[in-house]
């Protein structure tokens, strides 16, 4: 009841106020609002974050449905959603254990509600709907992959083994800032799709990335070639790079030492037909031999028993001369090797490797002071490093190491952010400083205004009303003429008497 008459008070000193103090009262008050309207917008409001970015409509739509279930204020702007910061991890675990956001469209769930009067071609796109949702979300599980579509074409079956066409795949993968796929993740991706769909060879699968560039083996063999090779090059130069780097941190200490190898390859595939004649090895090729031989006339009797016996005469025929030739033909020739020779390609044609190492540092009056290494060190080195690369100075291998300073930047702590502090807390203390400033010079004062018509109106009431208009009792009559007299003695003791009044 007190406020209610202290509002009806106030409100009747509005009324009788000039029209000048109530045209100030209004302006006061307006600006009064205005203030509070301005310390509305200045003070902090809830803190919004993403909950997810850049998801499909089908996702977007679905994650929208769930925060209106649980009552989560939400905004959603460029594609993006925001929830309270406070809010937003809970939110991500909750949505992801009922599967959404699903990651790349609809997938084998689309056969989970049964739908009747389907024909052959729906159900036919459903299932191609479903597989690319599928192969849409497992691909997307690599932390490289930010979004990805896959697109799978099946040629209808016919019945002329020649004119049947085989199926297609293109995937298209949006990556994620700084970061890029290997050759062996892109070939794990063509490798995927074409196990996923039947009749589907990786050749006739597609990888891009969001830049149009071709990530899957191109087709030219000559490219491939020439990429396959690049590669090669670059692990046999990291491989060495890292033996290298390992021994030598080993002996100067971590961080130490720098090593870049450079290796010149030859991949060329070479076949040799070698012809080697020896002029010192002489080699029989062919041997002949021819012989013939001579004898002298012999007598001899008549063959028989009696002829040969003894004492008997030796008459008879005598046999002609006979003849006996040898002939020997001997060729020569210088000894000859053929051999054949196959020559891999990926050899070491030359290797060059650049070593940096460190010096030392010492303390000498408070600051650090660099020594480099001596040449003895240097050497050793360079001897390890020659050793460890298979050093061959006929084909013009290269060893470089050189002792510099390494830039030490000293840990030093983050400075305080003195500007920050004073903006987050001046955020919080202008408001409450401007709230007293309109209490002390703007509320107070309009109390003390509204006091005043009371008084004025009060002091003519009692005092210039005119005694005509009043019909008091005798005695009533003669208090009024009391007060009247006292008022003319004394008017700031009645004005203070009637102050005493209204406060109470």
């Amino acid at each position: 009841m007190a406020i209610i008459d202290r509002l009806k008070t106030a409100l009747e000193n509005i009324k009788y106020m000039p029209l000048t103090r109530k045209l100030t009262f209004g302006a006061v008050v307006l600006i009064i609002f205005a203030l509070l309207l301005t310390l509305l917008l200045w003070l902090p409001k809830q803190d919004y974050q993403v909950l997810y970015t850049n998801l499909s409509p089908e996702d977007a739509g679905s994650v929208i449905n769930k925060l209106k279930e649980k009552k989560v204020p939400y905004q959603v702007k460029d594609n993006t959603i925001y929830v309270p910061s406070d809010r937003v991890h809970e939110l991500r675990l909750e949505l992801a254990a009922q599967g959404i956001p699903s990651g790349g469209g609809v997938g084998f769930e689309i056969f989970d509600k049964t739908q009747i009067g389907l024909t052959e071609f729906s159900q036919r796109v459903n299932y191609i709907r479903a597989l690319q949702g599928e192969l849409s979300r497992t691909i997307r599980q690599l932390q490289e992959v930010q979004q990805v579509r896959v697109h799978i074409a099946i040629p209808e079956k016919t019945i002329f083994t020649e004119k049947e066409e085989h199926p297609t795949a293109s995937v298209v993968l949006k990556l994620k800032p700084g970061r890029t796929l290997t050759r062996e993740q892109v070939s794990s991706i063509v490798h995927l799709v074409s196990s996923s769909v039947e009749g589907l060879s990786p050749q006739h699968v597609t990888v891009v990335d969001q830049y149009g560039n071709l990530l899957s083996a191109p087709k030219d063999l000559e490219q491939f070639a020439e990429a396959s090779h690049l590669e090669y090059k670059r692990n046999i130069e990291k491989i060495y790079e890292k033996n290298i780097q390992s021994m030598l941190e080993n002996i100067v200490g971590k961080g130490k030492a720098i090593v870049r190898a450079s290796a010149d390859i030859d991949f060329s595939k070479v076949e040799k037909l070698e012809e080697k004649y020896d002029p010192e090895t002489i080699a029989i090729k062919n041997e002949q031999r021819t012989q013939e031989k001579t004898l002298a006339p012999q007598t001899g009797g008549i063959p028989g028993v009696l002829s040969n016996q003894p004492g008997q005469p030796q008459t008879g025929v005598t046999q002609g001369v006979q003849s006996q030739k040898q002939q020997e033909n001997i060729s020569y020739e210088v000894s000859k090797s053929i051999s054949k020779i196959l020559q891999s390609s990926g050899q070491i044609k030359k290797i060059s490797v650049a070593v940096l190492i460190d010096g030392v540092y010492k303390e000498e009056k408070g600051k650090k002071v660099y020594i480099p290494r001596s040449d003895d060190e240097i050497k050793k080195y360079k001897e390890l490093v020659q050793a460890a690369i298979g050093y061959n100075k006929e084909r013009g291998d290269q060893v470089i190491v050189e002792s510099i300073p390494f830039e030490v930047i000293p840990e030093e702590k983050p400075p305080i952010d003195y500007v920050g502090i004073a903006t987050t807390m001046l955020k919080y203390l202008i408001p409450v400083v401007v709230i007293l400033l309109i209490i002390l010079f703007v509320i107070k004062p309009l109390l003390e205004i509204l006091k005043k018509p009371v008084e004025e109106k009060i002091r003519k009431k009692e005092i210039v009303i005119p005694e005509e208009k009043i019909t008091l009792p005798p005695k009533e009559r003669d208090i009024r003429e009391e007060i009247r007299e006292m008022a003319k003695k004394n008017p700031k003791r009645v004005i203070s008497l009637l102050r005493e009044w209204i406060s109470e």
